[in-house]
């Protein structure tokens, strides 16, 4: 369930190889590429000048054969199919207690075991999505349900055979914390990650200054990342994500619009008035559970979420009644407004 909704404001790092010769600058690199079904954008500052885009791309390509849900051949996959080989690796373990945190504190609104649901509605697919009747909703259900699964003796216990996982609401997120992890053991000071919008910030941008993120505006036809943005926020030591479902949507043989957002107590589309959540988080993961989790519980108990976790910044837009945006902040989040 990716969202494609945060756009990179880094004018600077267009303008450093040609507006100053100072090292610092000088020492920025961007690596770019695709992964995980989406694109990726690093820029990082080495003092040692290394160029590492192939530790990047290994790493990139280990995390896609142990969590990635469309990889025919990795780990997950293998879990999810009951392969009696399979054991859960270092990521797989730490992915599903980070959620099952999240779950457990959000009174399951996050939830990743709903990848039957998720094939049922035929998300993600190039297929006509699918809205199920309550029937299919309730056959699938005794298969979905994050207190059914468990490891335990290093092996995945799961409550149903049938039961399988998708680690897309956070993986991406994990995915930059990762990489944040390879380049603080690099000694790396200064880097900005961005994988599938997911983002992830130390140090400074090549200007100087903290990075630049802009949010764009959640209505439908905004497609192009950074063409209509609703604001733009400073960030650095900070995981930042946004969820939204003003561009991951269809519509069924029916004319009915899907949603990519699962409602886990309903099992159908979560349908408020809640356009996008943005949240920053101490890791790119927890910020990515969070805005995911925002998504499936609306305005009002993203609030209550955010005022129990001073951790956590908030920017939450919303519709109103006459067809308008309003805008929800929490406070420690408005120092980084710079528009």
């Amino acid at each position: 369930m990716k969202r494609f909704l945060s756009h990179l404001f880094l004018t600077g790092i267009l303008l450093y190889g040609v507006t100053s010769c100072d090292s610092r600058r000088a020492a920025y690199t961007t690596v770019d590429g695709f992964t995980q079904g989406s694109t990726y954008h690093i820029v990082y500052n080495d003092p040692q000048g290394r160029d590492l885009r192939t530790s990047i791309e290994e790493l990139l390509e280990d995390f896609d054969n142990s969590l990635s849900v469309y990889n025919p051949s990795s780990l997950l996959t293998r879990l999810n199919e009951n392969d009696t080989t399979a054991r859960p690796d270092a990521w797989f373990t730490e992915c599903l207690k980070l959620s099952r945190q999240i779950s457990e504190d959000t009174k399951g609104a996050f939830d990743v075991t709903l990848r039957p649901l998720i094939a049922a509605y035929r998300i993600g697919t190039e297929d006509t999505p699918h809205l199920l009747s309550q029937h299919e909703i309730d056959s699938i259900r005794v298969f979905t349900g994050y207190q059914k699964v468990r490891i335990d003796n290093g092996r995945l216990v799961k409550a149903d055979p049938r039961m399988a996982l998708d680690f897309n609401a956070i993986a991406q997120g994990y995915t930059a914390d990762l990489m944040g992890r390879m380049f603080d053991s690099l000694g790396i000071p200064d880097y900005m990650v961005e994988i599938g919008g997911e983002i992830l910030c130390r140090g400074k941008n090549p200007s100087g200054g903290e990075w630049r993120v802009g949010i764009d505006r959640p209505v439908e036809g905004n497609m192009v990342p950074g063409e209509d943005l609703q604001t733009i926020l400073t960030l650095t030591d900070r995981g930042l994500v946004t969820s939204g479902n003003y561009r991951k949507f269809a519509y069924d043989e029916n004319g009915n619009k899907v949603t990519h957002t699962i409602d886990p107590h309903t099992l159908r589309p979560a349908a408020h008035n809640l356009l996008s959540a943005t949240i920053i988080a101490p890791t790119s993961a927890v910020a990515d559970g969070y805005a995911t989790a925002c998504m499936v519980i609306g305005l009002e108990k993203s609030k209550e979420l955010l005022a129990r976790h001073p951790e956590l910044e908030g920017y939450l837009v919303y519709s109103l009644p006459d067809g308008s945006m309003g805008v929800y902040t929490t406070p420690n989040i408005q120092k980084r407004v710079v528009k």
